[in-house]
């Protein structure tokens, strides 16, 4: 089976699809438009048992929208494609459409949100790491990381009773000074815990990350307490993918230049910190539907790679990266997806569990893979 989604010639994703694709081969453009089917299908082909869903870009984070068919996932732009927005995958017909900024309502809560100083600009939407609380039935809260024109997290209600889900944004919380926040968490209380690879201002940050050397932070916030450290995250080099346990008494963060994975104990005082050395960069971390294990995926690659492929104008930076199973309790690893670039899929970032599948995100690339689980 072919990894394919449904294109409208006017649909944006197809578009800028296109536009990619008429960058990489000039003049391939009008071929393109009148023979789409074939070149997508040719495009797209499986790789083995791997499927994708392409034509989509730079989708970095995935979350699954609660017992829904529907993943949501974050189009973080670059260079090449400056406008973000949010991708929605419907997982039963394994396509993806874009959503629209003027389908996004804005419908600000100044009494939670008091201190958001105003409205995302989604015109300069950057959506990066996502959290969807596992509260709120059919409203959950979506925790969005945003580059675009600030750094903050911003907070949208999805209405998931809808034919597709609707989002409603509700606030902001804006980023602590020197923070480049990468990933978000929602705490049982209300709070979030947010990391930061670093700060943008520090002009050592590449050289601090490239050595392994500490650099960035792990920070919570709690309404009506604003901003403070985690204790236990001190001297962690490039924190980045974060996730919580259920009773907010464990925080697991991918120490992305540390080349591991560091579970925060808060059930004693002070927490106790474990690590796993995990041989890759990891970046997201996500909870398996069961609850019993977490996906951590990442780049198997340098961190100078990295950044290079970051800072280019690439469609596709064809870096390895490799996905493994992890016990919460044990922090042991299994890999479930080897490392490789698969087609031209590469900088993978992470992975969910959608039924019997793996589905894999990347920071730079056309597409998101589907694996199968083993």
């Amino acid at each position: 089976m072919i990894g394919s989604r449904e294109f409208d010639d006017r649909d944006p994703v197809w578009m800028r699809f296109a536009g990619s694709l008429a960058v990489l081969w000039p003049g391939a453009l009008l071929w393109l438009v009148l023979s789409a089917p074939a070149a997508m299908s040719a495009y797209c082909s499986d790789v083995g048992r791997i499927t994708f869903i392409c034509g989509v870009t730079n989708v970095a984070d995935l979350a699954q929208a609660g017992d829904t068919k529907w993943v949501i996932g974050s189009d973080l732009p670059n260079a090449r494609d400056p406008q973000g927005s949010f991708y929605l995958f419907d997982t039963g017909k394994k396509t993806a459409v874009a959503v629209p900024p003027a389908k996004i309502l804005i419908r600000p809560d100044k009494k939670t949100w008091r201190d958001c100083p105003g409205p995302v600009d989604l015109r300069h939407f950057s959506p990066h790491g996502l959290d969807l609380t596992r509260s709120g039935g059919t409203h959950p809260t979506l925790y969005v990381v945003n580059h675009g024109g600030r750094q903050a997290v911003e907070v949208f209600i999805l209405d998931l009773a809808k034919r597709r889900p609707v989002f409603t944004w509700k606030g902001c919380i804006i980023a602590p000074q020197g923070f480049w926040p990468g990933a978000v968490a929602s705490l049982p209380d209300g709070g979030i815990v947010v990391t930061s690879r670093g700060d943008p201002a520090d002009p050592d940050r590449a050289g601090k990350l490239g050595n392994g050397q500490p650099e960035g932070a792990v920070a919570e916030w709690h309404p009506g307490r604003g901003w403070s450290r985690i204790v236990g995250s001190e001297g962690m080099s490039g924190p980045n993918g974060v996730i919580v346990s259920p009773d907010g008494k464990d925080i697991y963060v991918a120490e992305w230049a540390g080349r591991r994975i560091a579970r925060i104990s808060r059930r004693s005082n002070p927490p106790v910190v474990d690590r796993v050395a995990v041989g890759m960069l990891p970046g997201n971390l996500r909870w398996a539907p069961s609850g019993t294990a977490v996906f951590a995926g990442g780049q198997d690659a340098t961190v100078q790679q990295v950044l290079a492929c970051w800072d280019s104008n690439a469609v596709n930076c064809e870096l390895p990266f490799k996905v493994y199973r992890m016990d919460p309790a044990t922090l042991g690893l299994t890999e479930v997806v080897g490392s490789g670039v698969y087609g031209v899929l590469g900088a993978g970032t992470g992975a969910i569990q959608v039924g019997t599948r793996i589905w894999v995100s990347s920071f730079r690339a056309d597409r998101i893979g589907i694996f199968p689980v083993r």
